[in-house]
């Protein structure tokens, strides 16, 4: 009986061991650098001619960074963006005349929370909420002119969404946004603009 007990316990031993040793893998999988391309669309509201115009620009965005996960559940990751859209890409019918441009750099972390979806471990469904800075510059040949009066701005970035990712390396996600620019941040007549729904995928290195 105490041979049997010993052999019991050194059993459950091992496999204690074994799943600390695939809960550390899993943690060092998910863990590391990432790069990710995205769209996605928001509103400009300007002001031309005493008239609020309005323009739905589609947005490329392109991010990378570091994510680092403390267990298998809970993570940040740092990011470095890049967001694009100019006027001759729109979600409207017309035509943007105005041959507008966007661009902003941001800097900031988010702070992710994502649980298994099966008993693999190999996809999870998740959500992440972040702060950071970013800089924009908006011009066109309306108003606001390039260098002289083009639209700059810096200030907070907010961003959130919901993540589902594939096999740990894949992760899709759906966000939304909020410039520097935007009307609860920016006190300006002249040029506000929405919050940025976007999708974007991520592959991690």
């Amino acid at each position: 009986m105490q041979i049997t007990n010993q052999t019991t316990k050194y059993k459950n031993e091992g496999y204690g061991v074994t799943q600390i040793r695939e809960k550390q893998t899993l943690i060092r999988k998910k863990s590391g650098k990432y790069i990710g391309v995205g769209i996605g669309v928001f509103e400009i509201k300007k002001k031309y001619d005493q008239e609020i115009q309005q323009g739905l620009p589609a947005m490329l965005s392109l991010k990378t960074g570091s994510q680092t996960f403390f267990n298998k559940n809970i993570g940040i990751r740092g990011f470095f963006g890049l967001d694009l859209a100019s006027g001759f890409a729109n979600y409207k019918l017309e035509p943007d005349h105005s041959n507008s441009f966007f661009a902003m750099i941001s800097l900031g972390i988010d702070v992710i929370a994502e649980f298994p979806l099966n008993q693999s471990y190999k996809h999870f469904l998740g959500a992440f909420a972040g702060l950071g800075g970013g800089a924009l510059i908006y011009a066109d040949n309306q108003n606001f002119k390039l260098i002289k009066n083009s639209i700059y701005v810096a200030g907070l970035i907010i961003e959130a969404g919901v993540t589902l990712d594939i096999f740990v390396k894949h992760r899709i996600e759906l966000g939304i946004k909020v410039l520097p620019t935007s009307k609860s941040l920016l006190n300006n007549g002249d040029f506000q603009t929405s919050l940025m729904p976007y999708v974007m995928y991520n592959y991690k290195f």
